[in-house]
């Protein structure tokens, strides 16, 4: 079935072009197949589909929950305080309001609750239909130091044997083995068009060597692989003192250095691996303010400039207001991390969230609004981005709209050519009554377990690094 959009202007390729004047957008089949030019219509900027390339899908918030922002350490105990909620209804929410914000396409690590996974995994992709996204589903797989990067020595030695048996079990996971075989299973459970598989091994200093030999193994057999990295200066020194090779040699080791490898945060990757990666092809995700959030720092733009290594943009459930704004975060990316001379240009950060973000979802970059490319595009009300303007100039409403661009001003959102946003509401979803059922049933929980302060005071007082 064709149908066509009208605009006042399309901004095709925002990482290469300016806007052009006016257009109308033709669709068949879930592809863009026609865009002829015409008189502006409207008051509509297009734009390509936002790619969120790392996030968790926090459809409960760590701050309502008591988990305050601090350093990333600190903060992954208080985590604990966020109740086992439906996975349907919390995942629900979340893309409903990343779909809101123009965002297609989600990279999602998924964060196992009380379920089996594969039960799991079936509510969040059915949730992610339902909202219209196409969806990459990250297996997580983790088996040590989870109490700490000592594998929990100081904790421990630190806590009555009583509250220490409570973190145990709280922090108990399935053999390794068996949280891969999960890649599979899951893969089946969800198959469909649009939804993708990946695993995730959460971080160097979360698996065992055993484990980083076996999912090796799965690597080379053509799967993407999906690992948060040197989020912290913490991780930075357990790598150093454990792996002296350095971050990209660890991965080349486990035959993972390549084109399916994508790693998020890489706060604190040195010059030479940012060059690693990137002549491996691999894929770095950038994720600003969860970065900012957790006191993790800024990424050194001026190293991600001249390493050339492949971009995407990530909220990672953290987004600086809480709001799952992907086009503020496009913007903030891009003053924190252009403000020097020979830094990373806008342009960079434009292709990262509109293009080459896709690449950690499925291998390809995305292409933005040409003939034969998929219809995913969003549509910007250019009455909210610009009332202000006092001309029609190209330049000028493609600086309007990079420098002011938020979620507001979003109006319509189609994914393969379905509209899934329309006049700034969800089509097939109640997102209010959602969020209100998923608020009403967190309050009914009963409060955090007692060991979680404890825990985490044990942690700060003996500064487990």
């Amino acid at each position: 079935m064709k149908h066509n959009i009208h605009a006042a202007a399309i901004w095709a390729k925002p990482w290469c072009e300016l806007p052009e004047s006016g257009g109308v957008v033709e669709i068949s089949d879930g592809c863009i197949t026609d865009i002829r030019a015409t008189s502006p219509s409207g008051d509509l900027l297009l734009i390509p589909g936002l790619v969120n390339a790392h996030d968790h899908g926090r459809g409960v918030r760590p701050l309502a929950v008591g988990a305050a922002d601090a350093p990333l350490e600190s903060w992954l105990w208080d985590l604990y305080r966020t109740p086992s909620t439906d996975p349907y209804l919390t995942s629900l929410v979340a893309f409903g309001q990343m779909a809101l914000s123009g965002i297609t396409t989600v990279v999602h690590n998924h964060l196992p609750m009380e379920q089996h996974l594969e039960d799991e995994a079936k509510s969040v992709v059915q949730a992610a239909q339902d909202i219209g996204l196409r969806i990459a589903f990250t297996v997580p797989v983790f088996n040590c130091n989870l109490a700490g990067y000592d594998n929990g020595a100081a904790v421990k030695a630190n806590l009555s044997s009583e509250v220490w048996c409570a973190v145990e079990r709280a922090l108990h996971r399935p053999p390794l083995a068996e949280q891969i075989e999960y890649l599979k299973i899951v893969s089946d459970a969800i198959e469909a068009p649009g939804v993708v598989t990946q695993l995730g091994p959460v971080g160097p200093q979360w698996i065992s060597q055993a484990g980083w030999e076996a999912i090796g193994e799965v690597a080379q057999r053509g799967c993407r692989i999906h690992v948060h990295l040197l989020e912290t200066h913490r991780q930075r020194e357990w790598l150093d003192n454990n792996f002296a090779e350095g971050a990209a040699s660890f991965f080349k080791k486990f035959g993972m250095l390549n084109e399916r490898l994508t790693i998020a945060h890489g706060v604190f990757l040195k010059p030479d691996e940012l060059v690693e990666f990137a002549d491996a092809g691999a894929t770095l995700v950038l994720n600003t303010s969860s970065n900012l959030r957790l006191s993790s720092g800024i990424i050194d733009g001026v190293r991600l400039a001249r390493s050339g290594i492949r971009l995407g943009l990530g909220l990672d459930g953290m987004a600086l207001d809480d709001d799952s704004d992907l086009l503020r975060e496009t913007r903030l990316t891009a003053v924190l991390l252009g403000q020097q001379s020979n830094s990373l240009s806008r342009k960079a950060v434009l292709r990262a969230v509109f293009s080459d973000g896709r690449v950690a979802y499925d291998g390809k970059a995305a292409r933005g609004i040409e003939s034969g490319a998929e219809a995913d595009i969003v549509s910007l009300s250019l009455s909210v981005i610009a009332p202000d303007r006092v001309d029609d100039d190209l330049a000028t409403i493609s600086s309007l709209a990079f420098g002011r661009w938020n979620k507001s001003a979003v109006r319509d959102v189609w994914v393969d050519g379905r509209c899934v946003v329309r006049d700034g509401s969800l089509v097939n979803v109640d997102l209010k009554y959602a969020e209100k059922e998923l608020y009403s049933r967190m309050r009914t929980f009963r409060p955090a377990p007692t060991w979680i302060a404890k825990a985490r005071h044990a942690f700060e007082q003996r500064q487990v690094s």
